[in-house]
């Protein structure tokens, strides 16, 4: 949305989300580290966390 030229408040009322801030820091951490930087990773430890596998099956276009 932020790549068709929406601004965050745009984004942010569209989703649904209230906290401009928390689509800030989903976006930072989507940009740093992909789909894998948008799990829930409380109470995981670190070596769960670097174990490489897929998130979920591929969606097919």
């Amino acid at each position: 949305m932020r790549l068709q030229g929406m601004t965050k408040k745009e984004v942010a009322a569209a989703l649904g989300i209230a906290d401009i801030g928390r689509l800030k820091v989903w976006m930072r951490k989507y940009r740093e580290h992909g789909e894998s930087g948008l799990m829930d990773q409380r109470g995981r430890s670190r070596e769960t966390l670097t174990i490489d596998r897929p998130l979920a099956e591929p969606i097919q276009h």
